[in-house]
Parts: structure tokens; C-alpha cells; sequence
């Protein structure tokens, strides 16, 4: 409410009972409010009749920058993880926009709500941040980008972690998405070479070039929803059902954390003289190398009660490192 109750009167006078019926508080709590924020803010008060109204001193009122077409695009796309700014080593082609957007709008507002933006943006963040520099898989971005958005498929070379070998390929792309395993940029979509819906990292995309073929994707794809069931932990694979249990404090975190939609509770036990205490959990996902190293990272405070060939295969890699 204290951060709100700036942010609404840099657009507008509010009264006292807007400003309670907006935050769901009595006009008595919205009083003290703006008394606190009296101390940093010119907020001043008038009467409209029987209404007391906050507003600014000095007749501030917010006026929308102009935004050019491609900062619009810039903003819209922003929702998609598209419009990354430059100044970071994440840079896609739409950041030189980017940048002058947040110019524009920051300069609208009053001197005292740009500090405090300023301020929380050393308090938040996010650790989904790629290390790596893409500024040079820029043109392929854009490419991959227009070539999904227009149905046209690509034809491509790929070097392939496998073999290492770049390989001529047709593909469909369907996105372009960022995987926080690695901080990697990836493209998603069908390839000539392999069936279904598969992934490629875009720095392994040697050559590319739009053809006139083009492609149906299904009117229900969701980037998100092919991900939740097909990626876990970074890694492709076909789903399946798993039940981990966990003991000791990995216990208290398997139950406070969600790694994924599907997760669910199965059994809770607490800690007693004679045992430690323990929860298991069931989650459907992808299956393969994601999932192995999820489970590998727990332990040895977690086991594998499901599937057979999960648990065989995590006893074999300790077995080898023994």
C-alpha cells in the first residue's frame, strides 16, 4: 500500500474512499498511510465537499510518453522474454528498444516515484539471467522469430551436442524461449530429422535461411504447457510418473517447495524418537537426464520409491563415482 498509494496519485487525484475501497482498508488505515508517506513524498490533501482528496502538490499529473511503434512491440514482447535490454550480456534484438522505452517512461515520472523505482530495482531480481552473450545469434533470433511467427520453416545447420557434427536439417519453429538449465536460449519446434516437438539451442544453429515451405502449428500449442509435460530440469524427455521421498530438513523443503504443477503430497510423517521425519511426493515429468540430476542433487536425503528403471538407474551412477 505504501508503494500503491504513489503509484495511483502520479496518475490521478484519489479520495480517501477510493483509495480505501482500492486497497480493501479502512479510511482510517489510508490516513495514516499517506502521514507516512508524507515524510518522503509532496502529497497534499483537499476538500471536495465531503470528500478529502490526495493528490500532489505543484499539479503533477502523469502524462504517457510517445512510444514509437517498435516500443511498443518492445513492451508487448517483453511478456514473452523477448525484449531483454541492452547493458546485459542476454541481448536480443529487440534491446536497442527496449532501453529508449524505459527512458521515455521513467522519465514521466515525478523525481521522488523514480527514486524509489530506482531502489527497488537493486532489491529485485531474478537469477534467471544467461551468462552467455547471444548479441551474436542476433540475425538468428530474428530469423527463428519471424519464421515462427509467419509459418515458414527453415532450413538449417546444426552442430549437435551428440557427435558434435553440424548437419543439415529442415525445421518448424514454433518459439524461442529462454531454459534457465545452463542459461541457454533455445528454439522449439518439429525437425526433419527427428519426430515430434523437439528443442535446439540457438548457439548451435551454424547457418539458417527462411524457404517458401510452410507449417501448421496446433491452434492449442502452449509453449508453457509443452514444457511443463515434456521439460523438466532442462532436459527433454517423454513423461513419467515418479514418487521421491524425502527425509530431515530435505523433508520440510520437498513439502514447502513446488518443482512442478503436478506435484502432490502422498504421505507426511513427523519426526519422532525413532525415526527422522520424512514426506514423499508424486510428480509427472519428463523423464531422462533432467530428472536423473534432479535426484542426484538430493541426495543421499532422498530415494526413489518410483519408477523401477529411475531407481536402477541413479543406483548405477552411484555404483560408478563409488
Amino acid at each position: 500500500m505504501l508503494v500503491g498509494i504513489p503509484l495511483l496519485l502520479a496518475q490521478r487525484p484519489h479520495s480517501l474512499s477510493e483509495l480505501a475501497r482500492h486497497f480493501n482498508v479502512k479510511p482510517i488505515t489510508i490516513n495514516r498511510a499517506v502521514d507516512q508517506l508524507g515524510d518522503f513524498y509532496p502529497i497534499t490533501e483537499e476538500k471536495h465537499g465531503r470528500n478529502k482528496v490526495f493528490l500532489f502538490r505543484d499539479g503533477y499529473t502523469f502524462k504517457p510518453p510517445k512510444l514509437t511503434v517498435e516500443e511498443i512491440a518492445t513492451l508487448l514482447l517483453s511478456q514473452k522474454v523477448i525484449g531483454a535490454l541492452e547493458g546485459t550480456a542476454f541481448r536480443m534484438p529487440f534491446a536497442r528498444h527496449g532501453e529508449s522505452l524505459l527512458k521515455k517512461v521513467r522519465a514521466t515520472l515525478p523525481e521522488e516515484l523514480r527514486a524509489m523505482l530506482d531502489s527497488f530495482s537493486e532489491i529485485y531480481g531474478t537469477s534467471l539471467v544467461a551468462v552467455k552473450d547471444y548479441s551474436a545469434h542476433a540475425q538468428t533470433i530474428e530469423t527463428l522469430a519471424y519464421a515462427a511467427y509467419r509459418r515458414l520453416k527453415v532450413a538449417l545447420v546444426y552442430r549437435s551436442l551428440t557427435d558434435g557434427q553440424p548437419k543439415a536439417r529442415v525445421f518448424a519453429p514454433y518459439a524461442v524461449y529462454f531454459d534457465p538449465d545452463g542459461g541457454t536460449l533455445k528454439t522449439l519446434g518439429v525437425d526433419s530429422r527427428r519426430s515430434g516437438i523437439i528443442p535446439l539451442s540457438i548457439d548451435h544453429i551454424e547457418q539458417i535461411e527462411l524457404t517458401d515451405e510452410t507449417f501448421d502449428r496446433p491452434a492449442d500449442f502452449s509453449l508453457k504447457q509443452h514444457l511443463d509435460a515434456n521439460c523438466f530440469n532442462g532436459i527433454h524427455g517423454a513423461p513419467v510418473t515418479v514418487r521421491l521421498r524425502a527425509f530431515g530438513v530435505t523433508a520440510r523443503i520437498f513439502t514447502e517447495r513446488t518443482f512442478h504443477p503436478t506435484q502432490r503430497v502422498i504421505e507426511r510423517f513427523p519426526k519422532t524418537a525413532h525415526q527422522d521425519e520424512s514426506v514423499t511426493i508424486e510428480l509427472t515429468v519428463a523423464g531422462g537426464r533432467g530428472l536423473e540430476r534432479f535426484v542426484l542433487s538430493w541426495l543421499p536425503e532422498i530415494e526413489v520409491l518410483a519408477p523401477d528403471s529411475l531407481r536402477e538407474a541413479i543406483r548405477a551412477v552411484c555404483a560408478r563415482v563409488r
